[in-house]
């Protein structure tokens, strides 16, 4: 099953103003695969681009909102790498590009010694209190120096 990209609307949109709502729904089903093309209809007919005209029953192009609009419709956020036109863009990530490769390198470092001593080692806040597993920190090769 095949999914429809927003690049087929058009020849969806097509097949149903000429032959008719039933070839296009067949034509949707021998393309597509799909197993309800009434859905695929309907939400041409709400996708923005499109408007339905209930008198002459056929999907009319709306040249108002063919614009590349600000927001993402669910077609295109749920759109695989398989339709014919893939936008790739390029994301820089502001915080890597400030943190030098050896500050990175420190707080993994950090994470995991906090990490391994979270095994042994519990805060209580609320009693001040300090738990320490004394004997699965011998028995995994730790030495204990009270001060």
């Amino acid at each position: 099953m095949s999914k429809i990209c927003r690049n087929d609307y058009g020849r969806i949109v097509k097949v149903h103003n000429e032959p008719g709502m039933k070839a296009a729904m067949e034509y949707i089903r021998e393309n597509f695969g799909t197993k309800y093309p009434r859905d695929v209809i309907n939400r041409i007919k709400k996708s923005p681009g499109y408007k339905y005209d209930a008198e002459t029953k056929k999907i009319i192009e709306d040249s108002e909102s063919t614009e590349k609009t600000i927001f993402m419709d669910i077609d295109e956020l749920c759109k695989s790498a398989i339709c014919s036109e893939v936008e790739h863009t390029v994301v820089t990530n502001v915080e890597d590009t400030k943190k030098s490769k050896t500050d990175i390198i420190y707080q993994e470092l950090m994470e995991e010694k906090f990490l391994e001593l979270n095994k042994y080692i519990r805060l209580n806040r609320y009693l001040n209190t300090i738990s320490i597993d004394k004997t699965a920190l011998i028995a995994n090769g730790y030495q204990i120096s009270i001060y």
